[in-house]
């Protein structure tokens, strides 16, 4: 297939709370260059019936009758593992197919990844500008790239070095559903926190915590564990927003103190399965935190105990400190990834 075969491309990111659209009307992939995305735009999934629904709605202003313009291919970065060309939304009620995008929008190809595949494949094409470096630690050209990040889950995926040449770089994708492993508590209040929650008969995992319902979740049992039990005296819980609000400010009160610890906690948690991902998955290329959740707060994340947590694995601590980590603050990259895509 060539760039005329399938460009312009419908591109999508399909959270699970969000849906994000562009058009990309090709990519040149000689010299790794930036992907042009236009037409972006964003809706909320509740406020709308179906996919169909969606995509017709966002498709309707755009000028798409001259053939040069017309969309000849799609691909959707979906939150969720995909079987069969179908995938059914870890968060949200919908079951999205490629026959059904094909039918919608009348084309011959269409491809259905995951999120946090697309935002591997988008690496290649993101620079200095758009990465942060958190720590020390220096990347091996040739050896393997972790994505791992949380929003409204907590995704994964890796990267395998195809090619090692720094002009153009080429990988092969791996998505994974790393967010559902295990985690384990280190400390006296991360023992306390797992106990609460275990203690209501859950089941935790990394994601458990590492997202943002997560948060909530870390700043439910720290309130408890300090009050014995009892919720604040105004009963009113926080979202996840406001807890990442207060915990990153300078408050003085007892909820800003319970959110500070929330996000700490949060931060170190990260770290903890972020390091262990690395481990794993033998991340010497360095481990890259994405999802929509980190770049909201950078500058707490960066003072944490992230990356000391991350480093300390015992014996193999040498080997994490050698690896880099580094946050994308690119707002598009799952967009970027879609429209990168080459199935070939």
């Amino acid at each position: 297939m060539t760039n005329e075969d399938i460009f312009p491309r419908l591109v999508a990111d399909l959270g699970g709370t969000n849906i994000r659209f562009a058009i990309c009307d090709g990519v040149d992939n000689t010299n790794n260059s930036k992907v042009a995305l236009r037409e972006i735009e964003q809706f909320s999934l509740r406020d709308y019936e179906d996919l169909k629904h969606l995509i017709t709605h966002y498709l309707a202003n755009k000028n798409l009758k001259d053939d040069t313009k017309r969309i000849k291919s799609c691909c959707f970065a979906v939150a969720g593992a995909i079987f069969d060309n179908k995938v059914k939304m870890t968060n949200y009620d919908w079951e999205i197919s490629t026959d059904k995008l094909k039918e919608i929008l009348n084309i011959q190809h269409a491809w259905l990844i995951n999120d946090f595949a697309a935002i591997a494949h988008a690496v290649p094409y993101l620079d200095d500008s758009q990465l942060i470096s958190i720590g020390d630690g220096e990347p091996v050209l040739d050896a393997p790239i972790s994505l791992f990040g949380p929003g409204t889950g907590l995704g994964a995926a890796l990267l395998i070095p195809l090619s090692s040449s720094s002009k153009e770089k080429s990988y092969k994708v791996v998505a994974t559903e790393g967010g559902h492993a295990a985690i384990s508590a280190r400390s006296s209040l991360e023992l306390a926190i797992f106990d609460y929650w275990r203690s209501k008969g859950c089941r935790i995992n990394r994601e458990f915590f590492v997202c943002g319902a997560g948060i909530e979740r870390l700043y439910e049992a720290i309130v408890a564990i300090n009050n014995n039990g009892e919720p604040l005296d105004d009963g009113k819980p926080l979202t996840a927003p406001q807890i990442q609000q207060r915990g990153c400010s300078d408050g003085t009160s007892d909820k800003d103190d319970y959110c500070r610890q929330a996000m700490n906690a949060f931060c170190t948690l990260l770290g903890s399965a972020a390091g262990d991902q690395a481990l794993c998955t033998g991340a010497r290329g360095g481990l890259i935190l994405a999802g929509g959740i980190l770049p909201k707060f950078v500058d707490f994340l960066i003072a944490s105990n992230f990356r000391h947590r991350f480093e300390s694995k015992g014996v193999m601590s040498d080997y994490n400190k050698a690896i880099s980590t580094q946050l994308i603050i690119e707002p598009q990259p799952g967009l970027i990834g879609a429209a990168a895509y080459n199935p070939e």
